[in-house]
């Protein structure tokens, strides 16, 4: 992989202030097919991720946050 070079950048990005995040998880033990619903809410995400590993003792989840960025500068 090649090093990019520090280059003073005048813009950022991050999160829109007026957009939603959304947060999916899914359980990646074998063959279960367990998913949250998309949800705004992070921790609910969280809780039901702990819920299946208590029920099931699966304990790894894939955790995917989706939000619309904004460019500024």
């Amino acid at each position: 992989m090649t090093a990019l070079p520090d280059v003073a950048v005048a813009h950022r990005i991050g999160p829109h202030p007026q957009g939603e995040t959304t947060v999916t998880a899914s359980c990646l033990d074998g063959a279960c097919v367990w998913e949250t619903r998309p949800t705004a809410d992070p921790q609910a995400a969280n809780v039901a991720c702990l819920a299946h590993a208590v029920a099931t003792g699966h304990g790894t989840f894939a955790v995917t946050v989706e939000y619309v960025a904004l460019v500024s500068g």
